[in-house]
């Protein structure tokens, strides 16, 4: 059982990583990927933030399944072992980081797919419609 669950946590990053990859290439996929995130019982904005932090995901998962390997694995953490899994475990916390970043900001855009870079973070979006709202009520 422990196996199945290795495996399927690799099969997980390696299809997690090629949905990403064609995200990053087609534009026209962000709709399809919203919608993906029907489940969330967010808004719009927070579920768009989702969509643009999918590479960051994709990253998390590949740091996770390698933990999960170390672990299944049950070797000694010390020389190389102890450094693969300091390096997963950086990466994994950082991809947090980094996604609740995106989500709320839209920021470090290099993690962004290129045709989302323009988008308002989730702030920025609340901030403009709230400021729209005001406005309308002005006599």
């Amino acid at each position: 059982m422990p196996y199945f669950i290795g495996f399927f946590f690799l099969a997980g990053s390696v299809f997690m990583t090629w949905r990403v990859t064609q995200l990053w290439r087609d534009p026209g996929l962000v709709d399809h990927f919203v919608d993906t995130f029907a489940f969330m019982p967010f808004g719009k904005d927070v579920k768009r933030g989702e969509v643009r932090s999918l590479a960051l995901t994709a990253t998390s998962l590949w740091g996770i399944t390698v933990l999960l390997l170390i672990g299944l694995t049950n070797i000694e953490l010390d020389g190389p072992a102890a450094v693969v899994f300091a390096v997963a475990l950086l990466a994994v916390l950082l991809c947090l980081l980094s996604e609740v970043s995106v989500v709320l900001f839209n920021a470090p855009k290099f993690v962004v797919p290129p045709h989302m870079r323009s988008d308002p973070g989730l702030l920025a979006a609340r901030r403009a419609r709230r400021t729209a709202g005001t406005r309308r009520h002005e006599p």
